[in-house]
């Protein structure tokens, strides 16, 4: 279990509702929703494929894994592509350093150095970017936090240190959006951000 999993799997549950048919993408051990899995780490799934999904599904819910694209748009499409009629698209982005490298990373790359989750291997590689999301106070929070490390303007430090940003406007070709985010941490911040989408 990871740092923060006793305090975003609560807030997933309570900001995630899944109906019908469910897919979960990028889940290892899965004891939150219920649903049809599709996991990178036991090969039977990887996001950066020409991947299609066996079947189409109301809802599609991929958490902590969205950020390991390289295309995020076309991740975003296959989304699209693989739900039914008024289908639920949740997916989260993450934003802050995961503790692995002696730098603080805002994004994926800083100082030669790329963060990987799981094996280094498993680089990360995108975000999801609003102008919008200044005024959520929760990256307000974020915001400030970061200011102890050396971030006075994090909206270039995003652009900066991200490979892939998938711009909000883009998701809203396909989906109905609505989004929310939760800060964790003082020390080392982290950011998620979660979009809901309903297929157009």
């Amino acid at each position: 279990m990871g740092r923060s999993d006793p305090h975003i799997m609560p807030w997933y549950k309570h900001h995630i509702k899944p109906e019908g048919k469910v897919a979960l993408l990028g889940f290892r051990d899965n004891n939150v929703f219920e649903g049809d899995l599709y996991d990178q780490h036991l090969g039977n799934w990887d996001i950066n494929s020409e991947w299609e999904l066996s079947q189409k599904y109301d809802t599609i819910i991929c958490t902590r894994c969205a950020y390991f694209a390289k295309d995020v748009d076309d991740f975003i499409k296959r989304c699209h592509d693989s739900l039914l009629p008024n289908g639920k698209l949740y997916v989260d982005f993450g934003l802050g350093d995961h503790w692995r490298f002696e730098n603080y990373k805002i994004g994926w790359t800083k100082d030669g150095e790329h963060e990987y989750a799981y094996d280094d291997k498993n680089f990360l590689w995108s975000t999801v970017w609003d102008d919008s999301f200044m005024n959520h106070p929760q990256f307000q929070l974020f915001a400030k936090r970061t200011e102890k490390l050396g971030y006075n303007n994090i909206k270039k430090a995003i652009q900066d240190e991200t490979p892939s940003i998938l711009e909000l406007h883009k998701v809203a070709k396909y989906f109905n959006i609505s989004y929310d985010m939760v800060a964790l941490w003082d020390d080392m911040p982290q950011l998620y951000i979660l979009i809901q989408g309903e297929k157009i």
